[in-house]
Formats: structure tokens, C-alpha cells, sequence
């Protein structure tokens, strides 16, 4: 008669601690009602990204050489190494602040493809 109690006692024990968890609540705290947007991914080669037209480095190397060449400079070699994008540019006989038309052209650069930390170098 001991042990049948024992494993009723047991046996209510263990059914009582595998009862379904409550969902967490938010009582006004920060974040509620917060959505957050999980299809911003600015990593074109992710898998998670998953439409049909996928963007490689070389398109990328385009669409940098494309914005220089229409602010009038000639582009050389661009080389993207991780998150840093280095662009050679030829600024020509440009009358201005080469730093300053560095900095101005980097910023364009970085519009165009924000995922990159954009480097101007003068050829």
C-alpha cells in the first residue's frame, strides 16, 4: 500500500510540472506592440534572402562604377574585401578639394550600396 501511494504522489507530481507554460505578457513595457521587420537583409548572397534574382559582388562593382562615372570621374579598379569597398577614381583636372570631392563622392557611393564601408582612393 506504501509504494501505490508513493507513485500516486509521484505521479501527480510529475503531471503537475508538465503543464503548458502561459504565454509571455507585456504590461506596457518598452517593445510592445513592436513589429520587427525581418526582410530588410542588406547581404545579397544570404539564403534567407530568397527571390530568383540574386546580386553578386560584380553587380555590385557596377552599380559603384555607374554612380562615378556619372558624377563625370573616371573609375578604376574596384575591389570589395568583406564590407569594404575600395574604388580607385581619376578625378581628372578637378579644380576643387580632391578631399572634399572624395568625401562627397563616397557618400553617393555609400547611397547606392550601403552594405559596403566605401574607401576613395585618387589614381
Amino acid at each position: 500500500m506504501r509504494i501505490f501511494t508513493f507513485l500516486m504522489v509521484l505521479t501527480i507530481l510529475v503531471a503537475s510540472a508538465c503543464s503548458p507554460l502561459k504565454p509571455p505578457t507585456s504590461d506596457g513595457q518598452a517593445g510592445e506592440g513592436q513589429q520587427l521587420n525581418t526582410d530588410i537583409n542588406l547581404n545579397p548572397q544570404s539564403y534567407r534572402n530568397m527571390s530568383v534574382n540574386k546580386s553578386t559582388i560584380s553587380d555590385d562593382q557596377n552599380k559603384i562604377r555607374e554612380v562615378v562615372e556619372a558624377e563625370g570621374y573616371n573609375a578604376g579598379a574596384i575591389s570589395i574585401t568583406g564590407n569594404h569597398a575600395w574604388v580607385n577614381v581619376n578625378f581628372g583636372n578637378a579644380k576643387e578639394d580632391v578631399n572634399q570631392l572624395k568625401n562627397q563622392l563616397a557618400a553617393k557611393i555609400y547611397k547606392t550600396v550601403p552594405r559596403y564601408k566605401i574607401h576613395v582612393r585618387v589614381k
